[in-house]
């Protein structure tokens, strides 16, 4: 059985570089990685030597901020180094798709080298900034028919999981409170209108 093991983290952004697992509501104005791991954990692992995926989120709320965006250098975090053949990923901020990002290897003619095998490692790096003020969710598509394996199979082969979604929770933000006119402000009041009424009276 073809069997691949994914997991789609949130992790803090610690001076530009992925940190810890983010577990509590972030700001706006916030900044934060998503983190795609993918690994051969069978007996008999080999690795995985393509994959491609697609990203999905909301645009009013948030924004990609990989500067720059390009999947095609060995360099990007964007992809794994070690699948330097057929590096593609387009980003469309404004309608909030991160599509056709993905890579491969070609192990048997020495071009690069497969990941995740007996573990899990990193397939894609993705910077993120908080935008606005509303929680979101981030979901993440995996094209089993293009993850494949060192040994020719592919992930479509057995049943996989192939959808994955995050939330973004962002900490709501306090709306500016209007104090009520305290008691001792009010009996002020009421003292100094009759004071004026009887002044006005008198005289």
């Amino acid at each position: 059985m073809t069997t691949l093991t994914t997991q789609f983290n949130i992790r803090t952004d610690n001076n530009g570089n992925p940190g810890t697992i983010i577990n509590s509501p972030l700001n706006t104005g916030d900044s934060f990685f998503l983190e795609v791991l993918m690994g051969d954990i069978r007996d008999g692992a080999v690795g995985i030597t393509s994959s491609n995926i697609a990203i999905y989120f909301d645009s009013n709320q948030l924004q990609n901020i990989n500067n720059p965006f390009n999947p095609s250098s060995v360099d990007s975090p964007l992809l794994p180094s070690t699948f330097p053949l057929f590096r593609t990923g387009n980003l469309d901020n404004i309608n909030g798709t991160i599509t056709n990002l993905g890579g491969a290897a070609f192990p048997t003619a020495f071009i690069g080298s497969p990941i995740g095998i007996n573990q899990l490692d990193t397939f894609s790096l993705l910077h993120f900034q908080v935008i606005e003020t509303e929680s979101s969710t981030v979901t993440l598509n995996i094209d089993l028919g293009q993850t494949g394996f060192l040994d020719g199979t592919f992930a479509s082969d057995s049943p996989n999981q192939s959808q994955f979604t995050q939330l973004i929770e962002v900490a709501s933000s306090n709306p500016s409170v209007i104090p009520e006119p305290s008691v001792n402000l009010g009996l002020f009041l009421i003292g100094f209108f009759a004071l004026i009424r009887f002044v006005y009276i008198k005289y």
